[in-house]
């Protein structure tokens, strides 16, 4: 079976732990997967019983069994014997570089090492084992990732795209849609997701990644019938739940989206039967629901949260601002206070309780929750408004307008 370099492993055997170093900074042109290294050819033959490995390198000279030796064990091993060794071998010693051509190796390197004499040896030894097309390939992926790495999306897309012309693998082709989609070429981004899934018809990232494609243009409904495909795709997976919830969630918001509540909480029902165990997937479409504007049904998803985990801090937050908005304050400034429990000393916590006092008329409670939310935060913008809306009230100060929630 051919592989990139890649994708191999390389064993280094040499007793002096700078030439090690010598030896694998010569190596890494080469981007090998693994490249181990011993001291001692006892070491090496206990990796070589149980590692997978592709070349080894190996000093020829050494104490107590030699490279000559190594070697010669390796051939009488059914399992090593085509396992290609090159030799290390001091140019100076005319006797040893004499015996290392006679047994042939795959290749005998003299020292001191000149890098370039190195990696002409492991070119001629791996030769026949290299796949000249998944070493560009991967080459073209690694020098895609460098250019996203440093923001270069021009250089990123016309590496995934060389990288696609030799081998059309899914992981290149996920990562170019989701490049264009980002770079906001959507019409690019749709036409390689598209061939995806004509490459990859069970492709659920390239279901999702087209349906995102589609929202981001407003193309709402097609991007309803492009989920519906992936729940299909779904149920091949090992996780097929966790999948599916996945998009049915993806699915109810995209039905809050064209005003279609009942529609939205049907799907977002399926969400937590596929995924029953789950507490943040209630929590999620808690929060999804009251961004529509849908509070009411919005509590009843908090709620089932936390039924499943009690110490789900943030949704206590979340479910008291629901309330809140309802005018249910006692209700509200309970869930607060139980979120303090789990953060004491979060500043958003004691700004929404402020809201709430401030809503029910208790300017003096306000201030007090606005002054240790500053005293944690002091440029809490929101909070300082606030504080300067309560202070007016109480007649101390003047005054702007009353913050928003935060979570």
């Amino acid at each position: 079976m051919k592989l990139s370099y890649r994708r191999m492993n390389v064993l280094l055997v040499d007793p002096i732990s700078t030439a090690l170093d010598t030896l694998d900074a010569a190596l890494e042109p080469f981007h090998f997967y693994r490249v181990w290294r011993v001291r001692s050819v006892d070491e090496a033959n206990r990796l070589l019983a149980g590692k997978r490995l592709h070349l080894v390198i190996c000093a020829a000279k050494q104490q107590p069994i030699s490279g000559f030796q190594l070697l010669a064990m390796m051939g009488s091993d059914e399992r090593l014997k085509g396992l290609p060794v090159i030799l290390t071998v001091d140019r100076r010693d005319q006797e040893t570089v004499g015996q290392a051509k006679s047994v042939e190796p795959a290749g005998v390197v003299l020292l001191p090492l000149e890098a370039s004499d190195l990696r002409q040896a492991v070119e001629a030894a791996l030769a026949p084992y290299v796949d000249e097309k998944e070493e560009t390939y991967l080459e073209q992926i690694g020098s895609a990732r460098q250019a996203m790495r440093r923001g270069d999306l021009d250089a990123a897309e016309k590496a995934y795209r060389l990288a696609i012309s030799v081998k059309a693998e899914e992981e290149a082709q996920l990562s170019l849609g989701k490049l264009l989609k980002d770079k906001g070429d959507f019409a690019g981004a749709e036409e390689v997701f598209l061939a995806t899934l004509k490459a990859h018809p069970s492709s659920l990232r390239a279901f999702l990644g087209l349906a995102e494609v589609y929202q981001a243009v407003g193309r709402l409904e097609e991007a309803l019938k492009v989920l519906a495909g992936a729940v299909g795709a779904a149920k091949k997976l090992t996780a097929a739940g966790q999948a599916r919830s996945s998009i049915y969630f993806f699915m109810g918001e995209l039905e809050l989206e064209l005003m279609r509540l009942q529609e939205a909480m049907g799907l977002f029902g399926e969400a937590c039967r596929a995924d029953p165990a789950n507490p943040r997937l209630p929590a999620k479409i808690g929060d999804a629901l009251s961004k529509a504007g849908y509070v009411d049904e919005a509590v009843e998803f908090y709620q089932k949260a936390l039924a499943l985990d009690p110490e789900l801090a943030h949704v206590y937050n979340h479910l008291g601002m629901a309330y809140r908005r309802q005018g249910n304050y006692e209700l509200a400034l309970n869930l607060y206070q139980k979120a303090l429990t789990f953060h004491p000393e979060d500043e958003n916590l004691l700004y929404n309780m402020a809201r709430c006092y401030w809503e029910m008329g208790d300017f003096q409670c306000a201030a007090e929750q606005l002054s240790l939310s500053l005293k944690l935060k002091p440029a809490f913008p929101e909070a300082v408004k606030l504080l300067d809306a309560v202070l007016k009230r109480l007649g101390y100060a003047n005054a702007g307008e009353a913050g928003k929630d935060t979570a």
